[in-house]
């Protein structure tokens, strides 16, 4: 690998932390695993880009983390400076069904409600065409309305029934 390559992986190493970190929550784990995607993108003979093949090598070592057997993710909710309006227990559930999301939502999502950046900061560091991007915040908004849209029907529902009983 030119060294050049070496120097730009290096300017990359906080968007790659971001990355991780918007996966795992932590960080400790999160060092390891750019660490070792680093380590893995600068030994490999073969890389044409490193920057694609670092985040891809990035988000697999952070997958396989996750499956193993007795790792805990650790959730952490952050203070979301305005809730819209919603009240603590409708922004938990509304939490939970951000993190179902696929992982690249997920991952966009963090980068942009959590950490603040902007979209094409965010299209920048995913190495993810802008379009994509746009695209894929449509897709995620579209998923946790009709999810929260069930949860507040299944809710009414059950509310219901105790309201019948009593």
């Amino acid at each position: 690998m030119r060294e050049s390559d070496k120097q730009m992986l290096a300017d990359h190493y906080l968007d790659f932390y971001r990355i991780a970190f918007s996966i795992l929550h932590n960080k400790a784990d999160v060092e390891d695993v750019v660490q070792d995607a680093l380590v893995e993108t600068m030994t490999s003979p073969f890389v044409v880009n490193p920057i694609n093949y670092c985040t891809r090598v990035l988000k697999n070592n952070c997958i396989k983390l996750l499956k193993r057997e007795h790792y805990v993710l650790v959730e952490q909710l952050p203070e979301i400076p305005d809730s819209g309006g919603l009240d603590e227990e409708r922004m938990q559930v509304l939490w939970n069904y951000k993190n179902s999301l696929p992982e690249r939502i997920r991952v966009i999502f963090d980068l942009y409600y959590e950490q603040g950046y902007s979209r094409h900061k965010i299209a920048e560091i995913t190495n993810t065409p802008m379009p994509t991007v746009k695209k894929l915040f449509h897709k995620g908004h579209v998923r946790l309305k009709k999810l929260m849209k069930e949860h507040e029907n299944t809710t009414n529902d059950w509310n219901n029934l105790s309201d019948d009983k009593k």
